[in-house]
């Protein structure tokens, strides 16, 4: 046997015809990767295998179990660019037909199969899948570098915004940090001179005051990170177990007042990052900081992470944090990254954290997802390649929804009505 080297994807023949499953194999295993299967069951089994390795699956309609028609209509939910073929006899043509118009199947066959028809048949679909992954392909890069032009121009405005806020507010600032600091000095004056009618007035509101220039100025600072729109370099290494740890203790005192459980459930796989570790760190600070800030005492937090590959054999680190913590009954979870969103609608709660959090991820090549959980909960997944040099695949769903196969079969449709 020769070793199949023209076709880059697989075919897939289902039939319940030990045979023809024989013949077929025969006649194009020099051309192909031929997989078999005489039932339906068996065939989406090996589909759920290789995945988009098969770029075409021909399969008899009639056999025991399933019929081809059924095998294809759960072939499209899981692969919707596969090329199918529906292979029939003559007495089930009405059954073909429908098939082909209702966009389950890309050609019939009658029975007896003609074999140069059939070799024809077989290389042009296989050249259609091959158009349609590469189309594919190219979409998906376009979106993946809208999103980053998205992006960047997203995070390019909250720099001049941070720029605008630390020129005006802390240059106000420091007039009235002036004033406060002077207050308690004339305050002594005031004693000195007859009592005052409300000491604690003074005490109280400069209290007051000092806490709300802090509050302006750790949000400054939090603007400050979230607004960097250069792509950090990668050079720092970091063992996640470790560091999750070192800074669960620094803001252990807060959890344990609220009586808040924080698990870590971290894979013994998981390899040190290579990360800038500056603001990684930075990331699960305000990770921690928001937890502590929203959730109600008895909630838990729990931080997973573990080793993945995505759809092109990219290997990621795949970090997850849930919690229990409620939402209001308006909120949606994609709002978590707007700069000022806040979950908790508590004071002290910035929601330019997670909009930091956001980018530090994205400049870092990876993403972030927010998800509401039921009954309630929050679960951020957090993706990371370990190589510097690569990015995540994911994109807005704009963009996902506008490469789906189906809007193209019904396109295809129309163009041919």
């Amino acid at each position: 046997m020769n070793s199949p080297a023209l076709a880059p994807y697989h075919v897939l023949y289902v039939d319940d015809e030990e045979k023809a499953l024989h013949y077929f194999r025969q006649m194009f295993e020099d051309e192909f990767v031929i997989h078999t299967a005489n039932n339906a069951a068996e065939g989406f089994r090996i589909l759920e295998s290789y995945g988009t390795q098969i770029g075409l699956l021909l399969t008899d309609q009639r056999m025991p179990g399933e019929s081809g028609v059924e095998l294809m209509d759960r072939a499209r939910r899981l692969h919707p660019n596969l090329v199918r073929i529906l292979v029939t006899a003559f007495t089930d043509y009405q059954t073909a037909v429908k098939a082909v118009n209702e966009g389950r199947a890309y050609r019939y066959l009658h029975k007896p199969l003609d074999p140069e028809q059939l070799a024809t048949v077989l290389r042009q679909g296989m050249e259609y899948y091959h158009t349609l992954q590469e189309r594919e392909g190219l979409l998906t890069q376009n979106a993946e570098h809208i999103r980053t032009t998205l992006m960047a121009d997203r995070v390019a405005g909250m720099g001049i915004m941070a720029e605008g806020l630390n020129h005006h507010l802390r240059n106000a600032l420091t007039v009235v940090r002036a004033f406060i600091d002077l207050a308690p000095m004339k305050l002594m004056e005031e004693i000195d001179a007859r009592p005052p009618r409300d000491p604690n007035f003074w005490v109280e509101t400069q209290h007051q005051a000092q806490a709300q220039i802090e509050r302006i100025q750790t949000l400054l600072n939090h603007l400050a990170h979230a607004s960097h729109a250069r792509k950090l370099s990668r050079n720092d290494t970091v063992h996640l177990p470790m560091l999750l740890e070192n800074i669960l203790g620094t803001y252990l005192g807060h959890f344990q007042e609220k009586n808040i459980r924080v698990e870590f459930d971290i894979s013994p796989a998981l390899p040190p990052l290579l990360v800038h570790e500056e603001r990684f760190r930075q990331l699960w600070r305000l990770l921690f900081i928001e937890e502590i800030t929203h959730l109600h005492p008895g909630d838990r937090v729990v931080v997973r992470a573990r080793m993945e590959k995505d759809a092109t054999g990219q290997e990621q680190a795949v970090m997850i944090l849930t919690d229990n913590g409620g939402w209001g009954a308006q909120d949606r979870a994609a709002n978590l990254f707007d700069p000022f969103f806040t979950r908790s609608r508590k004071p002290d709660d910035f929601g330019v954290n997670m909009m930091a959090c956001y980018v530090t991820l994205h400049l870092h090549g990876g993403s972030i997802e927010a998800k509401r959980l039921e009954p309630q909960g929050l679960e951020l997944t957090m993706r990371l390649p370990l190589d510097p040099t690569q990015s995540t695949q994911e994109a807005d769903d704009f963009f996902l929804r506008a490469t789906q196969h189906e809007q193209r079969w019904q396109k295809r449709e129309e163009l041919a009505a």
